[in-house]
């Protein structure tokens, strides 16, 4: 199966999943899974009894001054609470839609079909995944405006 819209090319067979896109700066992504007895992305390699779900969102980016939507695939490992970012892919030059609305949803769905019905793992969309490295990004934020609110009140005192 191909799946194409303008710079995103993902070829799904049954063993291997294929994905090209142009992404920011005009820079060319490449990457593949490989669907074998273990799902391999990169360096990730998954052990589909130890999965027990994938989840994705959809992401605004800004490209070249205007919003693109950016699908971002996780999974979740069995007696786990925080799911970990396995790949992600970019269709631009889309009009900014509703999440799931986008060719980056309907793509991310394409894939996560093939995996789930290969590996019998299910899968969901959620309009945001909370994942320890967010949790730890909010939590620096919080710290700082504690820390600027602090510097405020201190300030005006004086």
């Amino acid at each position: 199966m191909t799946l194409s819209h303008k710079n995103c090319q993902i070829e799904i067979t049954s063993d291997k999943i294929e994905c090209e896109y142009l992404y920011l700066a005009n820079k060319t992504i490449r990457w593949e899974i490989f669907l074998n007895e273990k799902l391999q992305f990169q360096k990730i390699i998954l052990v589909p009894e130890e999965i027990a779900e994938f989840q994705f969102e959809i992401a605004d980016v800004s490209h070249k001054g205007f919003l693109t939507q950016e699908a971002v695939i996780f999974y979740l490992k069995k007696n786990e609470t925080m799911p970990i970012e396995f790949f992600r892919f970019c269709v631009i030059e889309e009009e900014t839609k509703l999440s799931s609305q986008t060719k980056s949803y309907e793509f991310a769905n394409e894939i996560l079909k093939t995996i789930s019905q290969k590996y019998n793992i299910p899968f969901l969309f959620k309009y945001y995944v909370e994942t320890k490295k967010k949790e730890k990004n909010l939590n620096v934020l919080l710290i700082f405006l504690m820390i600027l609110l602090l510097v405020f009140i201190l300030t005006r005192g004086l």
